[in-house]
């Protein structure tokens, strides 16, 4: 399948879901053009773009236990040469992160990427260990000296949602979610700084909804660990943020590789081992 039917299948997916109130910054026939055009051009403004990752442990690398996120998944759906700098910290909330010098890392690596004459995109994802200690508008504040932070650094943000957790009610259908709160302080972040935004909570619920918690369980770092992913959850879900960027990023963000037949998979709710 060619990759201008592979996106228009991804799109009219997102569609059928939401009843076609997903916004889009432009008509669909032209953006998926300008995602043509771009996969043709990616490794030529490879070097031209750079990516900073910062979050928690459902963003990390997966190094050890109690670890594991989208975050090597995304980077890999990048063209060969693309700087995808990981941050993210297991056990973060936006509060320790700045506090432990994570903060300064990410946005030092930022100043280095700009700096080198690349546009730099930093992503922000917190919220599991945030609805622990802090209410949703605590972090809201926390996540707006983020945003102007990165500005200042002449990178641009793009605040994601949390990725859900993997906990189904007795019905074993729908998702037990207590992440909403904090999901939606981040929405409302991201309109009042006029930030990109990515709804990787509504999205991964949709998903593993839609695959069941069997499949879903098949994800899990560890058998009864249902927030962290092993190497198949990584690549399930840093595929769906890159996915989602170039729908609703398109032609700003890149230079992201496609992968049809991993996308197609998982816009039509099916199970990815």
């Amino acid at each position: 399948m060619r990759l201008l039917e592979i996106l228009s299948i991804l799109v009219c997916s997102l569609d059928s879901v939401t009843g076609g109130v997903l916004p889009k910054p432009r008509d669909v026939s032209g953006m998926l053009t300008e995602l043509v055009t771009m996969k043709q051009q990616s490794h030529k403004g490879a070097v031209n773009t750079s990516y900073v990752l910062s979050g928690d442990s459902t963003t990390a690398n997966g190094t050890v236990p109690n670890s594991g996120g989208w975050g090597n998944g995304f980077c890999t759906s990048l063209a060969p040469g693309t700087p995808c700098i990981n941050r993210a910290k297991n056990g973060a909330t936006t509060a320790s992160f700045r506090a432990d010098g994570s903060w300064n890392m990410t946005l030092q690596s930022a100043r280095q990427e700009v700096a080198n004459g690349r546009k730099t995109w930093v992503t922000v994802q917190f919220g599991h260990n945030d609805m622990k200690v802090m209410t949703p508008e605590a972090m809201g504040l926390n996540l707006l000296k983020f945003v102007d932070e990165i500005r200042g650094a002449g990178a641009e943000p793009i605040l994601i949602t949390s990725l859900t957790r993997r906990n189904f009610n007795s019905d074993n259908v729908t998702l037990n979610d207590t992440l909403g709160p904090w999901a939606n302080e981040t929405i409302l972040i991201s309109e009042q700084k006029q930030t990109h935004l990515i709804d990787l909570h509504k999205w991964s619920i949709w998903y593993v909804e839609k695959i069941g918690p069997n499949a879903a369980h098949r994800l899990n770092r560890l058998p009864d660990d249902n927030t962290h992913l092993n190497t198949n959850g990584t690549t399930v879900f840093g595929r769906m943020v890159a996915d989602l960027m170039v729908v609703g990023l398109s032609p700003d963000i890149g230079p992201i590789f496609p992968n049809i037949s991993l996308s197609s998979k998982i816009w039509n709710g099916k199970a990815v081992y």
